[in-house]
């Protein structure tokens, strides 16, 4: 069991409705939990966990594993945390935390300690927090990169907890990368929205497509974004469709039989401003290639539509479900986009 550690409040953030009118201060409060002999994880994990509105039950946890740039911009977002307020969420960060095994890099199986250890984390914040319905609160879990595997593996290790799931760059070293996660139908049957980059060198394209498509092919509510020339970075500029189709997916109940369907029409990435990977080389941060780590080609959305209709248009490829057209439209605005913005590079 892990040992809490905190200090009440740990830092006081004050945010402002868009009304302008002052809202409630929220606290963020910090703990660890020490692993199990036979757990994967080197030492303890450092958790944080803000409360936008102390003040008012929570109804759920958006947890956002430590992984690049990104992700550390996604908890402190403001438009993150309005959503957070307006649907009585908590906002929590998992540090980065290193396994025994794999190079000291994270096993992203939740199985073996980072599952067990974030619920009690949990369990333990919402004792220092007195908001003991923490404890049984439904998680949003976000990752990027090797930790996208891990949010995506997650709906297996505690499908009753987790309300959906979005994984950006999904992607580890062998044997444990996102071509080998295969959910059952219940695991599967939680959302999941996968964001790839079209010039990624690292996680491609493909496998994160590839991953999406087993799964939706059999029923599973997922959707697929490309981020149209994008590296191994920037999982930011997705904001927009993350919490929209969050709010429809997660905060909400959702019929899968209504709802819109995406389709994509893809076309060979281009642009190559890695050098030639030689091994375990990736380049500098930031370089777009055509190709994986595995030399699997990457690929772009030349267009997209969205239609109430499951068959592809002529020249198309499935990308997914949609709750609804409003979730369709922002979708559809995004994965047009020729550039993606790289503003963040990990």
């Amino acid at each position: 069991m892990g040992v809490a550690r905190f200090t009440l409040p740990v830092f006081v953030v004050l945010l402002l409705l868009a009304s302008h009118v002052a809202a409630a201060p929220g606290i963020a409060l910090q703990t660890t939990v020490a692993p199990a002999p036979d757990e994967d994880v080197a030492a303890p994990c450092g958790y944080e966990l803000t409360l936008v509105d102390p003040e008012r039950p929570i109804k759920g946890v958006w947890v956002i594993f430590d992984r690049g740039r990104d992700m550390l911009r996604y908890y402190g977002d403001p438009d993150v945390q309005a959503f957070a307020r307006r649907n009585d969420l908590a906002l929590m960060l998992a540090f980065h935390c290193r396994s025994k095994s794999n190079d000291g890099d994270i096993d992203v199986d939740p199985s073996k300690g980072l599952g067990r250890m974030l619920l009690a984390a949990i369990d333990q914040l919402a004792q220092a927090s007195k908001h003991p319905e923490l404890s049984k609160a439904g998680l949003i879990l976000t990752g990027f990169s090797g930790t996208g595997v891990l949010a995506a593996r997650f709906p297996e290790f505690a499908p009753d907890r987790v309300r959906a799931v979005v994984t950006a760059a999904p992607g580890h070293a062998d044997p444990l990368g996102i071509d080998t996660v295969r959910l059952s139908s219940r695991a599967a049957s939680i959302p999941q929205l996968i964001i790839a980059g079209g010039s990624d060198p690292v996680s491609g394209t493909q496998r994160p497509y590839d991953y999406f498509f087993r799964h939706f092919e059999q029923g599973a509510p997922w959707a697929f974004v490309p981020q149209n020339n994008v590296p191994h970075c920037c999982a930011i500029n997705a904001k927009g469709v993350v919490i929209s189709w969050l709010e429809q997916v997660a905060v909400r109940p959702f019929d899968r039989s209504s709802g819109v369907y995406t389709f994509v029409q893809k076309v060979t990435s281009r642009i190559n401003t890695c050098p030639e990977q030689q091994g375990t080389t990736l380049g500098p941060p930031g370089c777009q290639s055509t190709t994986d780590t595995w030399g699997a080609l990457n690929w772009q959305a030349a267009s997209a539509v969205f239609t109430p209709k499951s068959d592809p248009p002529r020249d198309m490829i499935a990308a997914g479900w949609l709750p609804n057209q409003l979730v369709g439209r922002e979708w559809v605005n995004f994965v047009r986009v020729p550039q993606q913005p790289i503003t963040s590079l990990p």
